[in-house]
């Protein structure tokens, strides 16, 4: 709108000049319009600029949960060679106390991605104006969250409660990834909720010990995380176990030691059957196959020698006399 009333004036104002009545020029009107003439390129290279700045706007959310807050934005959808993000926020000390002052997110300065994490920087329950500078080849334009962000709207999320019956004592343990709150435990014997008992957690990590009569009744557990700081709570659902009895500490070592003789008892009676009948079980497992006649005759102890009286070449006659009962001429 600007830029159209700022064209509309300058357009008017030449028309003006060029009008039939004024057809005497003075000499200051001839200054006036080269002066006009020669910032019109200049008129011109802000203008485009000017409007080149607005057209980049970005899509920015805050998420927050578990008092962590993560400022978001779409990417911006322009062909840049280099561009990159810077991330201001302004708390209401800031704007009354120090004029408006803008200060930046420490680690949200000049980088590529496309969010930030502002956890560290709203550190109080103030409402915070937030905005977001993109550099795009040296060309700068800015976008502001469309609302205040206060931490108290942040989603607490119930913590998760386990409840280990195996050991003594029963173990109550909460995980969460806030360090900084108040678990209020309730327990109370199944039809006694009136009568429950509340534990306070403050230390992380947030687990407790509870002595119980085992077997006897159903223990009901619910409990309430407090975040103190911006005084927002949430509950978790109530959950009714039975505690299952335990060995006592004499049973525990008779057990042992009963397990003991059976195994000892077992390794003597499997070391006297394989002393006493080995040959019987190896028989048993391993059978033996007869070897067959083919493989008892008897063979020559000696190698034969294979004899003819056919030869490809002269010979001489040579008697050859073998302790054999057998003889054979040999031709050489």
């Amino acid at each position: 709108m600007r830029v159209g009333k700022l064209w509309t004036q300058v357009f008017g104002f030449c028309q003006r000049k060029r009008s039939p009545v004024f057809t005497e020029e003075t000499e200051e009107e001839v200054m006036s319009s080269g002066l006009i003439k020669s910032l019109f390129p200049l008129l011109l290279y802000f203008t485009i600029n000017y409007s080149r700045s607005l057209s980049i706007p970005l899509n920015a959310s805050m998420h927050s949960v578990n008092m962590k807050h993560i400022l978001k934005w779409s990417l911006l959808q322009a062909s840049c060679s280099t561009v990159n993000y810077s991330v201001q926020f302004q708390g209401e000390y800031e704007l009354y106390n120090l004029n408006g002052t803008w200060l930046d997110a420490y680690d949200c300065q000049e980088i590529g991605e496309n969010w930030c994490d502002l956890t560290h920087d709203i550190a109080s329950n103030s409402d915070y104006s937030i905005r977001i500078k993109t550099n795009c080849d040296g060309q700068k334009s800015w976008t502001q969250l469309p609302a205040t962000f206060n931490r108290r709207h942040t989603l607490l999320l119930v913590p998760k409660m386990t409840v280990n019956v195996e050991g003594d004592p029963i173990q109550v343990g909460f995980s969460t990834t806030i360090s900084d709150m108040t678990v209020n435990l309730k327990v109370w014997q199944e039809g006694d909720e009136q009568n429950a008992l509340i534990h306070v957690i403050r230390a992380y990590p947030y687990n407790f010990s509870i002595a119980a009569h085992r077997g006897k009744e159903k223990m009901c557990f619910k409990a309430e995380a407090l975040v103190e700081a911006i005084n927002k709570s949430c509950s978790t659902d109530k959950q009714c176990v039975i505690f299952p009895k335990q060995t006592s500490d004499f049973m525990r070592p008779l057990i042992v030691s009963i397990t003991v003789v059976v195994a000892v008892t077992v390794a003597f009676i499997l070391g006297w059957l394989a002393t006493h009948f080995g040959p019987q079980i190896k028989q048993t497992i391993c059978h033996r196959e007869t070897i067959p006649n083919v493989l008892l005759d008897d063979w020559p102890t000696r190698t034969p020698i294979l004899c003819t009286d056919v030869s490809l070449e002269p010979t001489d006659p040579l008697l050859l006399l073998l302790p054999a009962k057998h003889q054979c001429t040999v031709q050489f």
